[in-house]
């Protein structure tokens, strides 16, 4: 974390990041290695599971990432090879949302720990970011995330996400 810290600082200044909680999943690439080291260079998307003929992607922003793993998991088992992306900042580099996105005809989910907006205030972030670029290139896409951040348990982060439909139920539905 000092490492993408310090680095995405010295390119683009100061930001706000997530840091994640102790009682999460370790996050570990498709083969079990570490998804990242000490001496990784920052950036802005890993691939972090990708599954042959996949043509519909979860790109996930913040904790919720092993979330996004499990339900392309399931998908993938079930005939509907899915890859998974971690967004670890924003922005993204010329046209690499863009390019990213073209892999995937069959449409993309965002999942993120942050407030989306509601269908009477819109979609807000990164999720509406995502949301823009599919729709310009005929992508069907579909939103996780938080929508009413005024009422939600105070027991854990888990208990929050399942209060808001951050599942991965709710997450292979999308």
């Amino acid at each position: 974390a000092f490492v993408a810290v310090r680095d995405l600082a010295a390119y683009y200044g100061g930001h706000i990041i997530g840091i994640p909680r102790d009682d999460l999943p370790i996050l570990a690439a498709q083969d079990g290695s570490p998804l990242w080291e000490a001496d990784s260079a920052w950036e802005t998307v890993t691939a972090f599971r990708r599954h042959k003929g996949a043509s519909r992607a979860i790109l996930a922003l913040g904790a919720p990432a092993f979330v996004a793993a499990e339900a392309a998991e399931k998908l993938t088992a079930g005939g509907l090879p899915t890859d998974v992306h971690i967004i670890n900042g924003l922005p993204f580099g010329a046209d690499e949302l863009e390019g990213l996105l073209a892999h995937y005809t069959d449409g993309v989910v965002t999942i993120e720990d942050g407030f989306i907006g509601t269908p009477s205030t819109g979609v807000r972030g990164f999720a509406a970011l995502v949301g823009s670029v599919a729709a310009g290139a005929g992508l069907p896409v579909a939103h996780v995330g938080i929508t009413d951040p005024r009422t939600a348990p105070a027991d854990g982060h888990m208990e929050t996400w399942a209060h808001f439909g951050m599942t991965k139920e709710a997450v292979v539905a999308a």
